[in-house]
């Protein structure tokens, strides 16, 4: 089980090695919790880029960052005013046949989506900086867009383009729009 996990450098290292060497950098569990991505065609890839590595190492230990391992409305029980937040939660499908909603055994759902909503919407009322980056689906506009809640804290909808190189289809992959929403910038 994932939370029975020992989370030492020998795990960051083989999520370093799955990262860099899986299709298109993809991460995902099957419904046993099992990695389950194809390996990627890479002739040579960079596994180790070790300047990288010490940059984000030293960002990390810099005092007053934390990561945590916790479902995201645990972030309200310490949330406090000027703190960052960044959520990439699993898209709302765009389509009928668009349904991968999770990366792990746990689903997400349009349940999880407007309790995402409502944790993002209190954490920019109190000040906190907040940027989430979601799909366009007709779901997710009506969380948003049409949101009293969502202008009121001060959150912006953003629909910008994004390149996806993953799908079934090679003719659908390529630029499609997502949602940024945030109150940063």
């Amino acid at each position: 089980m994932a939370g029975d996990l020992t989370y030492d450098a020998a795990l960051a290292a083989m999520f370093i090695y799955l990262n860099r060497t899986g299709y298109n950098g993809l991460f995902r569990l099957n419904g046993d919790g099992e990695f389950n991505v194809p390996a990627g065609r890479y002739a040579k890839p960079r596994i180790c880029d070790a300047v990288n590595l010490r940059r984000v190492a030293t960002a990390l230990s810099r005092p007053g960052v934390t990561l945590d391992r916790a479902g995201f409305d645990r972030v309200l029980d310490s949330a406090q005013p000027e703190d960052f937040f960044y959520f990439d939660p699993p898209y709302a499908p765009l389509s009928k046949t668009a349904n991968f909603t999770s990366y792990t055994t746990d689903r997400f759902d349009a349940t999880d989506q407007l309790r995402l909503r409502d944790v993002i919407v209190t954490l920019a009322s109190r000040g906190c900086h907040v940027v989430l980056s979601n799909s366009t689906s007709p779901e997710i506009s009506a969380l948003y867009e049409d949101s009293t809640e969502v202008k009121a804290a001060g959150l912006n909808c953003y629909r910008i383009p994004a390149r996806r190189a993953i799908n079934s289809n090679a003719k659908k992959r390529g630029v499609v729009e997502e949602y940024v929403i945030t109150n940063v910038g």
